[in-house]
């Protein structure tokens, strides 16, 4: 019997790039079974899907449940149905003929690898996607000989990193129902830091496979404007939930925001006394969640499925 590959890909709104993606995942040289999870998408993405690509199986959301839950679903499904590995492709991706094949190869010799990530390139193949390289150079997440050894030629199986974003990973089964499903807690962005460090936590690596590659057309997104105050409570709830840090670790992060702001109030410096104050504020306000979720992802387990 062979390895049972399914593909997750969560829609909305992006017809623009179905074409290719779909299209990819049909030219792979092993064969994948597609499951998509459209998040309640305003324009014709349904009926655009079940045209093009009658071979997918639709799960079609009433309300957008967010990257997270949306491929949740898709997690469990594609568990019931017997998957030995997971893919999980962004809408705005797609792959290789040989994509699938060498990351099941690299992971059969390398099974420690709770995700693995080809290399993301921009849509026309010409370089690294700019994403990427800001993680690759970053060398808090990867080692140095990532870079020397892709310049010089000299390329391993597998390079160790402690974070890719969620564009498209590989995760085997196993891994799964270790970890379980995306955390609640994060509704979009974030939800990737999160399940990265459970991946670490539970003993499994994170690894890029420099031997292949998807393309990511980050370029064409419509980019809106977000408030930098929202963007900074998910990483506030990412770094308190992440259970590489203490148990306590919500308290300590508490005290020292509520240090911070009785400093900056007997010095006069009112902006980032309001900063750290407003920290404080929502740090005791998701404290109860923060605590909930720390709990549940300890344990091993499909959790959130």
């Amino acid at each position: 019997m062979g390895i049972k590959i399914f593909v997750i890909v969560v829609t909305y709104n992006g017809k623009q790039w179905y074409d290719k993606c779909f299209r990819s995942l049909r030219a792979s040289a092993m064969p994948l079974d597609v499951i998509v999870i459209d998040n309640a998408s305003s324009d014709d993405t349904i009926a655009y899907i079940k045209n093009n690509f009658p071979e997918v199986k639709l799960i079609e959301s009433e309300v957008n449940l967010g990257f997270g839950q949306a491929n949740n679903k898709g997690l469990r499904y594609a568990l019931d149905a017997g998957a030995d590995y997971v893919f999980l492709l962004n809408q705005d991706a797609w792959i290789e003929p040989n994509t699938i094949e060498g990351l099941v190869r690299t992971h059969q010799n390398n099974q420690a690898y709770g995700i693995l990530s080809p290399i993301h390139l921009n849509a026309a193949k010409t370089e690294i996607e700019k994403g990427l390289i800001v993680y690759l150079a970053a060398t808090r997440h990867t080692p140095n000989d990532l870079i020397s050894d892709m310049y010089l030629g000299y390329k391993k199986d597998v390079y160790d990193t402690n974070y890719v974003n969620a564009a498209a990973w590989f995760i085997p089964r196993r891994a799964i129902e270790t970890v379980g499903g995306f955390d609640p807690l994060f509704f979009h962005y974030a939800e990737d830091d999160n399940y990265l460090s459970r991946v670490l936590y539970h003993g499994f690596k994170v690894g890029l496979v420099p031997s292949v590659t998807i393309c990511h057309d980050t370029e064409r997104r419509l980019v809106k404007n977000k408030k930098q105050e929202s963007t900074f409570d998910k990483w506030l709830l990412q770094r308190a939930s992440d259970l590489r840090y203490p148990d306590n670790q919500v308290d300590l992060m508490i005290r020292e925001y509520l240090k911070n702001a009785l400093v900056k109030c007997i010095t006069f410096r009112r902006k980032t006394f309001v900063e750290n104050f407003r920290n404080t504020l929502f740090l005791i306000k998701n404290k109860s969640k923060i605590l909930y979720s720390r709990k549940v992802n300890k344990k091993e387990g499909l959790s959130w499925l």
